[in-house]
Protein backbone atom coordinates (compact mmCIF):
# COMPACT_ATOMS: atom_id res chain seq x y z
CA UNK A 1 0.00 0.00 0.00
CA UNK A 2 2.67 2.72 0.57
CA UNK A 3 4.63 1.47 -2.50
CA UNK A 4 1.19 3.07 -4.13
CA UNK A 5 0.66 5.92 -1.94
CA UNK A 6 4.70 6.82 -2.91
CA UNK A 7 4.07 6.19 -6.42
CA UNK A 8 0.84 8.96 -6.91
CA UNK A 9 1.74 11.57 -4.44
CA UNK A 10 5.05 13.32 -3.72
CA UNK A 11 7.23 12.77 -0.62
CA UNK A 12 5.72 16.33 1.11
CA UNK A 13 2.59 15.31 0.94
CA UNK A 14 0.60 17.49 3.46
CA UNK A 15 -0.03 20.71 1.26
CA UNK A 16 -1.39 19.04 -1.52
CA UNK A 17 -3.49 17.30 0.55
CA UNK A 18 -4.77 20.32 2.25
CA UNK A 19 -5.18 22.18 -0.47
CA UNK A 20 -7.06 19.50 -2.26
CA UNK A 21 -9.56 19.38 0.68
CA UNK A 22 -9.71 22.60 0.97
CA UNK A 23 -10.48 23.49 -2.41
CA UNK A 24 -13.10 20.80 -3.00
CA UNK A 25 -14.81 21.30 0.51
CA UNK A 26 -14.84 25.08 1.02
CA UNK A 27 -14.88 26.27 -2.77
CA UNK A 28 -18.77 25.54 -2.47
CA UNK A 29 -19.48 26.94 0.93
CA UNK A 30 -17.34 30.19 -0.14
CA UNK A 31 -19.90 30.82 -3.04
CA UNK A 32 -22.44 30.31 -0.88
CA UNK A 33 -21.07 33.11 1.57
CA UNK A 34 -21.14 35.68 -1.03
CA UNK A 35 -24.78 34.26 -2.27
CA UNK A 36 -25.86 34.72 1.70
CA UNK A 37 -24.41 38.39 1.78
CA UNK A 38 -26.24 39.06 -2.14
CA UNK A 39 -29.75 37.56 -0.86
CA UNK A 40 -29.53 39.10 2.81
CA UNK A 41 -28.88 42.82 1.58
CA UNK A 42 -31.48 42.31 -1.49
CA UNK A 43 -34.18 41.26 1.20
CA UNK A 44 -33.73 43.77 3.81
CA UNK A 45 -34.15 46.69 0.65
CA UNK A 46 -36.85 45.14 -1.17
CA UNK A 47 -40.38 46.17 -0.85
CA UNK A 48 -43.16 44.05 -1.13
CA UNK A 49 -46.84 43.80 -0.70
CA UNK A 50 -48.15 41.72 2.48
CA UNK A 51 -51.49 41.59 2.49
CA UNK A 52 -52.29 39.25 -0.01
CA UNK A 53 -56.07 41.12 -0.41
CA UNK A 54 -54.16 43.85 -0.81
CA UNK A 55 -52.30 42.90 -3.40
CA UNK A 56 -55.26 41.45 -5.52
CA UNK A 57 -57.56 44.53 -5.20
CA UNK A 58 -54.35 46.33 -6.77
CA UNK A 59 -53.55 43.79 -9.70
CA UNK A 60 -56.17 41.53 -9.88
CA UNK A 61 -58.38 42.91 -12.92
CA UNK A 62 -54.87 43.38 -14.91
CA UNK A 63 -53.12 39.76 -14.15
CA UNK A 64 -53.12 37.60 -17.39
CA UNK A 65 -55.11 34.36 -17.55
CA UNK A 66 -52.95 31.84 -16.14
CA UNK A 67 -53.38 27.84 -16.54
CA UNK A 68 -52.21 25.28 -13.44
CA UNK A 69 -50.17 22.78 -15.31
CA UNK A 70 -50.21 19.68 -13.22
CA UNK A 71 -48.49 16.66 -14.53
CA UNK A 72 -49.22 13.10 -13.31
CA UNK A 73 -47.94 9.66 -13.01
CA UNK A 74 -49.22 7.45 -10.13
CA UNK A 75 -49.91 10.27 -8.25
CA UNK A 76 -53.18 8.81 -6.87
CA UNK A 77 -52.24 9.27 -3.10
CA UNK A 78 -51.38 12.80 -3.58
CA UNK A 79 -53.36 14.52 -6.75
CA UNK A 80 -57.04 14.85 -5.15
CA UNK A 81 -55.27 17.26 -2.03
CA UNK A 82 -53.01 19.19 -4.86
CA UNK A 83 -55.77 19.87 -7.12
CA UNK A 84 -58.13 21.29 -4.37
CA UNK A 85 -55.19 23.22 -3.00
CA UNK A 86 -54.82 24.43 -6.80
CA UNK A 87 -58.76 24.73 -7.30
CA UNK A 88 -58.60 27.72 -4.19
CA UNK A 89 -56.25 30.33 -5.26
CA UNK A 90 -56.95 34.00 -4.89
CA UNK A 91 -56.55 34.89 -8.33
CA UNK A 92 -59.45 36.39 -10.62
CA UNK A 93 -58.75 34.44 -13.57
CA UNK A 94 -57.09 30.98 -14.31
CA UNK A 95 -58.06 27.59 -14.97
CA UNK A 96 -56.53 23.94 -13.60
CA UNK A 97 -55.01 21.71 -15.79
CA UNK A 98 -54.15 18.30 -14.52
CA UNK A 99 -52.71 15.87 -17.25
CA UNK A 100 -52.48 11.92 -16.17
CA UNK A 101 -49.46 10.58 -18.06
CA UNK A 102 -50.38 7.16 -18.51
CA UNK A 103 -50.58 6.19 -14.69
CA UNK A 104 -51.03 2.54 -13.85
CA UNK A 105 -52.65 3.22 -10.73
CA UNK A 106 -56.32 5.31 -9.72
CA UNK A 107 -54.71 8.65 -10.13
CA UNK A 108 -57.39 9.28 -12.86
CA UNK A 109 -60.31 7.25 -11.51
CA UNK A 110 -59.76 9.46 -8.28
CA UNK A 111 -59.77 12.87 -10.10
CA UNK A 112 -62.98 11.92 -11.82
CA UNK A 113 -65.30 10.88 -8.59
CA UNK A 114 -63.36 13.87 -6.39
CA UNK A 115 -64.78 16.00 -8.96
CA UNK A 116 -67.14 14.53 -10.89
CA UNK A 117 -65.52 14.95 -14.63
CA UNK A 118 -67.54 14.56 -17.44
CA UNK A 119 -65.88 13.71 -20.65
CA UNK A 120 -65.48 17.09 -22.88
CA UNK A 121 -63.97 18.40 -26.11
CA UNK A 122 -60.84 20.68 -25.81
CA UNK A 123 -59.53 22.89 -28.29
CA UNK A 124 -55.97 22.27 -28.43
CA UNK A 125 -52.52 23.49 -30.36
CA UNK A 126 -50.46 21.99 -32.98
CA UNK A 127 -47.50 23.30 -32.42
CA UNK A 128 -46.17 20.90 -29.79
CA UNK A 129 -45.51 17.10 -29.99
CA UNK A 130 -46.52 15.04 -27.48
CA UNK A 131 -47.89 11.66 -26.95
CA UNK A 132 -51.76 11.12 -28.42
CA UNK A 133 -54.45 12.19 -25.89
CA UNK A 134 -56.85 9.28 -24.76
CA UNK A 135 -59.74 11.31 -23.27
CA UNK A 136 -60.45 14.93 -22.36
CA UNK A 137 -62.46 15.58 -18.93
CA UNK A 138 -64.19 18.76 -17.66
CA UNK A 139 -65.43 20.13 -14.63
CA UNK A 140 -66.92 23.83 -15.45
CA UNK A 141 -67.44 26.67 -12.66
CA UNK A 142 -65.32 29.58 -12.00
CA UNK A 143 -62.55 27.98 -11.51
CA UNK A 144 -62.53 25.60 -14.88
CA UNK A 145 -61.07 21.87 -13.56
CA UNK A 146 -59.44 20.05 -16.49
CA UNK A 147 -58.06 16.37 -16.71
CA UNK A 148 -55.93 15.31 -19.88
CA UNK A 149 -55.63 11.40 -19.87
CA UNK A 150 -52.65 10.78 -22.42
CA UNK A 151 -50.11 8.03 -22.98
CA UNK A 152 -47.43 8.34 -20.81
CA UNK A 153 -44.73 10.06 -22.34
CA UNK A 154 -42.87 11.85 -19.45
CA UNK A 155 -42.96 14.74 -17.55
CA UNK A 156 -41.97 17.13 -20.35
CA UNK A 157 -43.96 15.36 -22.65
CA UNK A 158 -47.23 15.90 -20.67
CA UNK A 159 -46.16 19.45 -19.79
CA UNK A 160 -46.14 20.18 -23.74
CA UNK A 161 -49.48 18.82 -23.80
CA UNK A 162 -50.77 21.09 -21.09
CA UNK A 163 -49.44 24.13 -22.91
CA UNK A 164 -50.74 22.77 -25.94
CA UNK A 165 -54.20 22.65 -23.87
CA UNK A 166 -54.06 25.59 -22.28
CA UNK A 167 -55.99 28.98 -22.99
CA UNK A 168 -53.85 31.46 -20.53
CA UNK A 169 -51.27 33.64 -21.52
CA UNK A 170 -48.96 32.66 -18.43
CA UNK A 171 -49.06 29.05 -17.09
CA UNK A 172 -47.97 27.93 -13.72
CA UNK A 173 -45.97 24.07 -13.53
CA UNK A 174 -46.42 22.14 -10.47
CA UNK A 175 -45.54 18.39 -9.91
CA UNK A 176 -49.03 16.90 -8.65
CA UNK A 177 -47.57 15.57 -5.64
CA UNK A 178 -47.44 19.60 -4.42
CA UNK A 179 -49.52 22.02 -2.82
CA UNK A 180 -49.77 26.10 -3.93
CA UNK A 181 -50.64 28.68 -1.46
CA UNK A 182 -53.35 30.58 -1.69
CA UNK A 183 -51.90 33.72 -2.92
CA UNK A 184 -48.79 31.88 -4.29
CA UNK A 185 -50.89 32.45 -8.22
CA UNK A 186 -51.29 36.18 -7.68
CA UNK A 187 -47.88 37.19 -6.33
CA UNK A 188 -45.75 34.64 -8.68
CA UNK A 189 -47.98 37.28 -11.90
CA UNK A 190 -47.02 40.24 -10.71
CA UNK A 191 -43.43 40.31 -11.84
CA UNK A 192 -45.24 39.62 -15.49
CA UNK A 193 -46.78 42.66 -15.17
CA UNK A 194 -43.76 44.91 -13.63
CA UNK A 195 -41.62 44.21 -16.39
CA UNK A 196 -42.60 42.63 -19.66
CA UNK A 197 -39.61 41.11 -20.52
CA UNK A 198 -40.30 38.49 -17.95
CA UNK A 199 -40.16 35.05 -19.26
CA UNK A 200 -40.30 33.03 -16.23
CA UNK A 201 -40.83 33.04 -12.86
CA UNK A 202 -39.71 30.75 -9.60
CA UNK A 203 -41.12 30.95 -5.83
CA UNK A 204 -40.12 29.03 -3.05
CA UNK A 205 -40.76 25.21 -2.40
CA UNK A 206 -40.89 24.26 0.77
CA UNK A 207 -41.18 20.35 2.66
CA UNK A 208 -44.79 18.99 3.19
CA UNK A 209 -43.95 16.48 4.99
CA UNK A 210 -44.60 17.27 8.80
CA UNK A 211 -47.01 19.57 7.62
CA UNK A 212 -51.09 19.18 8.69
CA UNK A 213 -53.94 19.80 6.15
CA UNK A 214 -57.09 21.20 6.29
CA UNK A 215 -59.42 20.91 2.60
CA UNK A 216 -56.50 21.22 0.56
CA UNK A 217 -54.66 24.12 2.00
CA UNK A 218 -51.43 23.57 4.62
CA UNK A 219 -53.45 24.26 7.87
CA UNK A 220 -50.28 23.78 10.23
CA UNK A 221 -46.86 23.92 8.42
CA UNK A 222 -44.33 21.64 10.34
CA UNK A 223 -41.42 20.43 10.60
CA UNK A 224 -40.80 16.48 9.40
CA UNK A 225 -39.82 14.11 12.36
CA UNK A 226 -37.73 12.18 10.85
CA UNK A 227 -34.03 13.21 9.62
CA UNK A 228 -33.70 12.35 6.40
CA UNK A 229 -37.14 14.73 5.14
CA UNK A 230 -35.64 17.11 8.02
CA UNK A 231 -32.28 17.77 6.59
CA UNK A 232 -33.62 18.20 3.11
CA UNK A 233 -35.89 20.93 4.78
CA UNK A 234 -32.78 22.59 5.28
CA UNK A 235 -31.37 22.07 1.34
CA UNK A 236 -34.76 23.16 0.00
CA UNK A 237 -34.17 26.93 2.31
CA UNK A 238 -30.47 26.93 1.50
CA UNK A 239 -31.20 26.34 -2.68
CA UNK A 240 -33.96 28.49 -2.48
CA UNK A 241 -33.58 31.67 -0.25
CA UNK A 242 -30.27 31.89 -0.98
CA UNK A 243 -28.85 30.74 -4.16
CA UNK A 244 -31.52 31.03 -6.28
CA UNK A 245 -32.65 34.48 -5.10
CA UNK A 246 -29.10 35.70 -5.17
CA UNK A 247 -28.37 34.23 -8.64
CA UNK A 248 -32.12 35.73 -9.82
CA UNK A 249 -30.80 38.99 -8.30
CA UNK A 250 -27.63 38.75 -10.72
CA UNK A 251 -29.12 38.06 -13.86
CA UNK A 252 -27.74 34.77 -13.72
CA UNK A 253 -30.58 32.32 -12.71
CA UNK A 254 -30.54 28.80 -14.61
CA UNK A 255 -33.31 27.25 -12.95
CA UNK A 256 -37.30 27.34 -12.24
CA UNK A 257 -37.56 24.66 -10.05
CA UNK A 258 -39.95 21.68 -12.04
CA UNK A 259 -42.19 21.93 -9.18
CA UNK A 260 -43.50 25.49 -9.32
CA UNK A 261 -42.91 28.11 -12.05
CA UNK A 262 -44.87 30.30 -13.61
CA UNK A 263 -43.88 31.03 -17.73
CA UNK A 264 -44.75 33.03 -20.55
CA UNK A 265 -46.34 30.60 -22.38
CA UNK A 266 -45.80 32.40 -26.24
CA UNK A 267 -42.32 32.55 -25.14
CA UNK A 268 -41.84 28.77 -24.06
CA UNK A 269 -43.86 28.17 -27.41
CA UNK A 270 -41.35 30.15 -29.57
CA UNK A 271 -38.42 27.71 -28.29
CA UNK A 272 -40.32 24.28 -28.65
CA UNK A 273 -41.44 23.40 -25.34
CA UNK A 274 -40.13 21.28 -22.58
CA UNK A 275 -37.64 18.43 -23.95
CA UNK A 276 -38.38 15.30 -23.12
CA UNK A 277 -35.00 13.91 -24.19
CA UNK A 278 -33.49 15.17 -21.21
CA UNK A 279 -34.53 14.13 -17.06
CA UNK A 280 -33.91 18.24 -16.27
CA UNK A 281 -35.93 19.92 -18.45
CA UNK A 282 -36.72 22.78 -16.18
CA UNK A 283 -33.21 23.61 -16.25
CA UNK A 284 -32.97 22.60 -20.02
CA UNK A 285 -35.70 24.98 -20.66
CA UNK A 286 -34.60 28.00 -18.96
CA UNK A 287 -31.33 28.12 -20.25
CA UNK A 288 -32.95 27.26 -23.60
CA UNK A 289 -35.06 30.63 -22.95
CA UNK A 290 -31.89 32.63 -22.07
CA UNK A 291 -30.39 31.77 -25.31
CA UNK A 292 -32.87 32.45 -27.39
CA UNK A 293 -33.22 36.18 -25.89
CA UNK A 294 -29.36 36.62 -26.60
CA UNK A 295 -29.18 35.18 -30.23
CA UNK A 296 -32.80 37.54 -30.93
CA UNK A 297 -31.28 40.06 -28.99
CA UNK A 298 -34.64 39.95 -27.03
CA UNK A 299 -34.83 41.56 -23.15
CA UNK A 300 -35.13 37.50 -21.23
CA UNK A 301 -35.38 38.34 -17.36
CA UNK A 302 -36.06 35.24 -15.31
CA UNK A 303 -36.83 35.83 -11.42
CA UNK A 304 -36.93 34.23 -8.29
CA UNK A 305 -39.43 35.90 -5.38
CA UNK A 306 -39.63 33.90 -1.90
CA UNK A 307 -43.00 35.04 -0.86
CA UNK A 308 -45.18 32.52 -3.02
CA UNK A 309 -45.03 29.21 -2.00
CA UNK A 310 -45.37 25.42 -3.11
CA UNK A 311 -45.23 22.78 -0.56
CA UNK A 312 -43.88 19.61 -2.03
CA UNK A 313 -43.24 15.56 -0.83
CA UNK A 314 -39.84 14.92 -0.42
CA UNK A 315 -38.02 11.20 -0.24
CA UNK A 316 -38.45 9.42 3.34
CA UNK A 317 -36.82 6.37 2.18
CA UNK A 318 -32.58 6.11 1.66
CA UNK A 319 -33.13 4.46 -1.77
CA UNK A 320 -35.91 7.38 -3.28
CA UNK A 321 -33.65 10.42 -2.21
CA UNK A 322 -30.37 8.27 -4.07
CA UNK A 323 -32.28 7.99 -6.86
CA UNK A 324 -33.76 11.64 -6.78
CA UNK A 325 -30.34 13.44 -6.50
CA UNK A 326 -28.94 11.16 -9.44
CA UNK A 327 -31.48 11.80 -11.73
CA UNK A 328 -30.69 16.00 -10.87
CA UNK A 329 -27.19 15.53 -11.55
CA UNK A 330 -27.84 13.70 -14.78
CA UNK A 331 -30.07 16.05 -15.85
CA UNK A 332 -27.89 19.22 -14.92
CA UNK A 333 -25.16 17.45 -16.80
CA UNK A 334 -27.24 17.12 -19.95
CA UNK A 335 -28.45 20.20 -20.11
CA UNK A 336 -24.22 21.59 -19.48
CA UNK A 337 -23.72 19.30 -22.40
CA UNK A 338 -26.22 20.46 -24.70
CA UNK A 339 -25.46 23.99 -24.39
CA UNK A 340 -21.61 23.73 -23.49
CA UNK A 341 -21.02 26.24 -26.62
CA UNK A 342 -22.95 28.81 -24.23
CA UNK A 343 -20.79 27.87 -21.26
CA UNK A 344 -18.11 30.67 -20.28
CA UNK A 345 -18.65 32.65 -23.40
CA UNK A 346 -19.33 36.53 -22.54
CA UNK A 347 -21.91 36.64 -25.31
CA UNK A 348 -24.05 34.89 -23.16
CA UNK A 349 -23.72 37.34 -20.94
CA UNK A 350 -24.23 36.76 -16.84
CA UNK A 351 -26.54 33.28 -17.83
CA UNK A 352 -23.71 32.21 -19.74
CA UNK A 353 -20.52 33.22 -17.43
CA UNK A 354 -22.02 33.22 -13.94
CA UNK A 355 -24.87 31.12 -14.50
CA UNK A 356 -23.36 28.20 -16.85
CA UNK A 357 -20.14 28.83 -14.61
CA UNK A 358 -21.62 28.18 -10.88
CA UNK A 359 -23.13 24.96 -12.65
CA UNK A 360 -20.06 23.65 -14.16
CA UNK A 361 -18.03 24.29 -10.37
CA UNK A 362 -21.19 23.19 -7.88
CA UNK A 363 -22.39 20.39 -10.54
CA UNK A 364 -19.44 19.39 -12.44
CA UNK A 365 -16.21 20.18 -10.17
CA UNK A 366 -17.32 20.32 -6.71
CA UNK A 367 -18.76 16.68 -6.06
CA UNK A 368 -15.83 14.89 -7.73
CA UNK A 369 -13.04 17.12 -6.14
CA UNK A 370 -14.48 16.90 -2.69
CA UNK A 371 -15.43 12.62 -2.74
CA UNK A 372 -11.58 12.23 -3.90
CA UNK A 373 -10.56 14.60 -1.00
CA UNK A 374 -12.19 13.11 1.39
CA UNK A 375 -10.91 9.54 0.07
CA UNK A 376 -7.63 10.46 -0.40
CA UNK A 377 -7.30 12.54 2.96
CA UNK A 378 -8.21 9.28 4.68
CA UNK A 379 -5.92 6.79 3.05
CA UNK A 380 -2.80 8.85 3.69
CA UNK A 381 -3.81 9.20 7.50
CA UNK A 382 -4.25 5.53 7.60
CA UNK A 383 -0.71 4.74 5.96
CA UNK A 384 1.07 7.39 8.26
CA UNK A 385 1.58 10.10 5.30
CA UNK A 386 -0.54 12.79 7.12
CA UNK A 387 -1.69 12.52 11.03
CA UNK A 388 -5.27 11.63 12.13
CA UNK A 389 -4.98 14.79 14.13
CA UNK A 390 -4.74 16.94 11.05
CA UNK A 391 -6.87 15.00 8.97
CA UNK A 392 -9.78 16.07 12.13
CA UNK A 393 -8.71 19.47 11.75
CA UNK A 394 -9.25 19.83 8.29
CA UNK A 395 -12.74 18.19 9.06
CA UNK A 396 -13.54 20.35 11.38
CA UNK A 397 -12.77 23.10 9.83
CA UNK A 398 -15.48 22.15 6.47
CA UNK A 399 -17.55 21.09 9.27
CA UNK A 400 -17.78 24.55 11.02
CA UNK A 401 -17.92 26.78 7.74
CA UNK A 402 -20.76 24.92 6.09
CA UNK A 403 -22.58 24.88 9.81
CA UNK A 404 -22.09 28.93 10.14
CA UNK A 405 -23.81 29.05 6.51
CA UNK A 406 -26.66 27.02 7.24
CA UNK A 407 -27.20 28.45 10.51
CA UNK A 408 -26.90 32.05 8.38
CA UNK A 409 -29.69 30.85 6.09
CA UNK A 410 -31.90 29.84 8.76
CA UNK A 411 -31.34 33.13 10.51
CA UNK A 412 -32.10 34.92 7.62
CA UNK A 413 -35.33 33.47 6.62
CA UNK A 414 -36.43 34.03 10.43
CA UNK A 415 -35.69 37.81 9.97
CA UNK A 416 -37.07 38.86 6.73
CA UNK A 417 -39.85 36.07 6.15
CA UNK A 418 -40.67 34.90 9.27
CA UNK A 419 -41.36 30.94 7.66
CA UNK A 420 -40.39 29.11 10.84
CA UNK A 421 -43.30 28.35 12.98
CA UNK A 422 -41.30 28.54 16.70
CA UNK A 423 -38.24 28.26 18.41
CA UNK A 424 -38.06 24.63 18.79
CA UNK A 425 -38.56 24.53 14.75
CA UNK A 426 -35.18 26.59 14.40
CA UNK A 427 -33.47 24.49 16.47
CA UNK A 428 -34.78 21.48 14.74
CA UNK A 429 -33.15 22.85 11.63
CA UNK A 430 -29.82 23.91 13.39
CA UNK A 431 -29.69 20.47 14.51
CA UNK A 432 -30.25 19.06 11.09
CA UNK A 433 -27.24 22.06 10.17
CA UNK A 434 -24.79 20.21 12.77
CA UNK A 435 -25.77 16.61 11.93
CA UNK A 436 -25.34 16.63 7.77
CA UNK A 437 -22.14 17.17 7.97
CA UNK A 438 -21.23 14.03 9.56
CA UNK A 439 -22.07 11.33 6.76
CA UNK A 440 -25.05 13.38 4.49
CA UNK A 441 -23.18 16.14 3.16
CA UNK A 442 -20.28 12.97 1.87
CA UNK A 443 -23.14 11.03 1.00
CA UNK A 444 -24.94 13.41 -1.34
CA UNK A 445 -21.79 13.82 -3.18
CA UNK A 446 -21.07 9.93 -3.63
CA UNK A 447 -24.58 10.37 -5.02
CA UNK A 448 -24.03 13.40 -7.36
CA UNK A 449 -20.76 11.33 -8.28
CA UNK A 450 -23.12 8.04 -9.35
CA UNK A 451 -25.05 10.40 -11.47
CA UNK A 452 -22.31 11.45 -13.37
CA UNK A 453 -21.23 8.11 -13.85
CA UNK A 454 -25.20 7.59 -14.88
CA UNK A 455 -24.43 10.18 -17.42
CA UNK A 456 -21.49 9.60 -18.76
CA UNK A 457 -23.01 5.61 -19.35
CA UNK A 458 -25.70 7.30 -21.34
CA UNK A 459 -28.72 5.83 -18.39
CA UNK A 460 -32.02 7.08 -19.02
CA UNK A 461 -33.48 5.46 -16.34
CA UNK A 462 -36.06 8.48 -14.78
CA UNK A 463 -37.14 6.31 -11.64
CA UNK A 464 -40.02 7.02 -9.07
CA UNK A 465 -40.49 7.86 -5.57
CA UNK A 466 -42.96 6.38 -3.21
CA UNK A 467 -45.23 9.17 -2.08
CA UNK A 468 -47.38 8.93 0.76
CA UNK A 469 -51.09 10.45 1.73
CA UNK A 470 -50.77 13.72 3.37
CA UNK A 471 -51.49 14.02 6.90
CA UNK A 472 -55.23 15.70 6.64
CA UNK A 473 -57.33 16.71 9.98
CA UNK A 474 -60.68 16.61 7.86
CA UNK A 475 -61.78 15.08 4.32
CA UNK A 476 -64.30 16.95 2.93
CA UNK A 477 -66.93 14.57 1.47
Amino acid sequence: MDMIINFFVWPDVTFPVTFLILASALFQDTLYAVLIAIAGVTLMRRRFEPNAHRLMRRIGQEAPRVSILAPAYNEAETVVDCTRALLRQNHSNYEVIVINDGSGDETLNRLVRAFDLKPAERECSDRLDFTPVRAVYHRPGPVPLWVIDKVNGGKADALNAGIAHASGSLFCAIDADSLLEADALIRTSQPFLDNPDTVAVAGTVRVANGCRLREGAVEEAGLPRRFLPLVQSLEYLRAFLVARFALSELGALMIVSGAFGMFDRARVVEVGGYDPRTVGEDAELIVRLHRDGRDSDRPTVVRFIPEPVCWTQVPERLSDLAGQRRRWQRGALETLWRHRDAALRPGYGLPGTLGLGSMIVIDVIGPCLEVLGYALAFLLAATGHISWSWFAALFALVCSFGFLLSASAILLQEIELRRTASLKAIGQLLFAAAIENFGYRQLSNIWRLAGTIDFLKGSKHWGHIKRSAFDTTETPT
